[in-house]
């Protein structure tokens, strides 16, 4: 791997890691606020009354999560794009660096063979 390779793998590996951790933790905030909001159903009709602006709520509070997950994830898509673009590109100069040194190699068999005749 090429130098600039490496780099761009080692400074994108922590934004990469902190939205993978930010992702993991909304949707655990999410699971245990739904845990919780089962556990209290009201019995009365204004409770269920104000149960339903709760869920509403919450309704509201998942859709804004559910954008900063899709932007998170778009994020952490673009940065394994330009990941394996750079992964690309040191595999196209690792296959010229192979064929300039087999292309050598060959060309110094030759010279001594024809040095050693």
């Amino acid at each position: 791997m090429r130098l600039g390779t490496i780099n761009t793998i080692l400074n994108n590996a922590p934004l990469v890691i902190q939205g993978a951790a930010r992702l993991i933790k909304m949707i655990k905030e999410r699971n245990d606020d739904d845990a919780e909001s089962n556990e209290n159903m009201p019995a009365t009709l204004e409770g269920l009354t104000v149960e339903i602006e709760k869920l509403n709520h919450k309704l509201d509070d998942n859709s804004a999560a559910d954008v900063e997950q899709i932007e998170l994830i778009e994020q952490l898509a673009r940065q394994n794009e330009t990941l394996a673009e750079s992964l690309k590109q040191t595999l196209k100069q690792q296959a010229i660096i192979t064929w300039v040194a087999v292309t050598a190699l060959i060309i110094s068999i030759i010279a001594l063979v024809i040095f050693f005749q």
